[in-house]
């Protein structure tokens, strides 16, 4: 009897052993699924039309609006000040930390989400409390100038991009054409992600590899696909072949036609021409001008009817040469536009075609770079239509897995995804530029130290 109450207890001892082992599995588990699930957004602000999101990941309960920032990955300079620390520059947009207050009218506006509208934070950066699900704000500006527009479609292109980077080769880090390739670096670019860093996963070639070797051979092919990529390459920074003809090698000085007989392609031609930092001949803004039809909108070549696409490449390309927003050309593009919005707040590509006039995306997204190059707000008056308005149909248009459809019903789009991210984010053509420098040679692609 004495032994089978031995072995009882010895049981009952381990029973209770195992479960308390098994309880404290259960809980860190748990606890360590609770860590792993804290996540935040980071909306940085440039100016007016330029505007990038991080999401960021932590494992601490909360953490400061600062470390926010700094975990983004995005270059930031912090100095020490009598009030705490401030953010002097975020991407080499700001003042030096020698002198954080540089610019007497500007500075690192700072505020939060709170799911309608933009707050101001009433502490320091590194004072701030972020939690699970925070989205953060910051604006290089004036302290009543322009706001961040709402967060929510800006939030959204992260799962985009996401999806994007599933549907990369792992081969030679393209997306199957030159074409769609440079879709993608305008796209990445849009937000301020780099070429190099684009990558199916660490053992992959990048999207700079892919154009490494391509850059010539499509570049070369003519004017628009030179200023697609000049644009591309410079907003994602990256470099240019020496041996690729740029959007200038084929500008006619005494015409100013880089395409003759197509807006569409002088219109890209002069975007990526602007991309290297150079100021545009009056002649070439005025021949995209004298393409103008007279409905007020572009047509793609000549003999073709305008279009919605063509339209919003040539007003960005002309507001970006300096184009007064006011001028009678932009005016009369903008109203084409308008009368091409159908009741759904979408465009189509040609609302006089014979072959459907339904909205689509791809459509839609350019219409709202050209709506935001011109100052305008695409979610207001005179954009709003039976109570919506093009941002909300392309937030209609994307599916639960981050990517976008071209219309409705028709699933996953690569270059409907490609397009509504730059929209979404409120950047137009060309998104930056500046100085391309060139590739050097002998590069071979580069294959990160930790990969397997």
């Amino acid at each position: 009897m004495r032994r089978r109450t031995i072995y009882l207890v010895l049981f009952l001892g381990t029973l209770f052993s195992l479960s308390l082992l098994i309880g404290f599995y259960k809980w860190n588990t748990a606890n360590a699924l609770t860590q792993q699930s804290s996540e935040a957004y980071v909306i940085v602000q440039f100016n007016p039309s330029e505007r990038i999101v991080r999401k960021i990941e932590f494992t601490e309960p909360t953490i400061s609006g600062l470390k926010a920032l700094e975990m983004s990955g995005l270059e930031v300079g912090i100095a020490e000040t009598f009030y705490g620390k401030a953010v002097c520059h975020i991407e080499g947009v700001g003042c030096p930390i020698d002198d954080c207050f540089c610019d007497g009218n500007n500075f690192w506006n700072y505020g939060y989400w709170d799911g309608t509208a933009w707050q101001v934070y009433m502490v320091g950066a590194d004072q701030s409390v972020v939690s699970n699900n925070a989205v953060e704000g910051w604006r290089w500006g004036e302290w009543n100038g322009q706001p961040i527009p709402p967060a929510t479609p800006i939030t959204k292109t992260v799962a985009a991009l996401d999806w994007l980077r599933t549907q990369q080769s792992p081969a030679d880090g393209g997306y199957g054409t030159r074409s769609s390739s440079a879709e993608t670096l305008l796209t990445i670019g849009a937000n301020r992600m780099k070429a190099a860093d684009w990558r199916a996963s660490l053992q992959h070639p990048s999207l700079m590899d892919y154009w490494l070797s391509n850059e010539a051979q499509y570049a070369n092919s003519g004017a628009a696909e030179s200023g697609k990529l000049a644009v591309g390459l410079k907003a994602a920074q990256g470099c240019w072949a020496a041996n690729a003809l740029t959007p200038w090698d084929y500008y006619d000085p005494q015409t100013g036609i880089f395409a003759k007989d197509s807006s569409g392609f002088q219109a890209w031609a002069m975007l990526g021409a602007l991309s290297f930092g150079q100021d545009m001949p009056e002649p070439a803004k005025e021949y995209l001008k004298s393409l103008v039809q007279p409905d007020g909108g572009w047509e793609w070549m000549v003999g073709f009817t305008s279009d919605t696409n063509t339209t919003a490449l040539a007003i960005q390309a002309l507001i970006a040469t300096g184009e007064p927003v006011t001028s009678t050309v932009i005016v009369d593009g903008l109203n084409f536009l308008k009368s091409a919005q159908n009741a759904d707040g979408g465009f189509p590509y040609d609302p006089d075609s014979p072959w459907g006039t339904q909205s689509d995306t791809d459509s839609t997204a350019l219409v709202i770079q050209a709506i935001v190059a011109a100052g305008q707000d695409p979610s207001t008056d005179p954009w709003v239509i039976h109570q919506t308005n093009p941002i909300e149909f392309l937030l209609n248009r994307q599916l639960a897995d981050g990517s976008f459809e071209w219309q409705s019903g028709y699933g996953s789009n690569v270059l409907a995804t490609q397009q509504a991210i730059p929209a979404l984010l409120g950047n137009p053509y060309p998104f930056r530029a500046g100085t391309l420098s060139t590739c050097e040679t002998g590069y071979l692609p580069v294959i990160r130290k930790d990969s397997p």
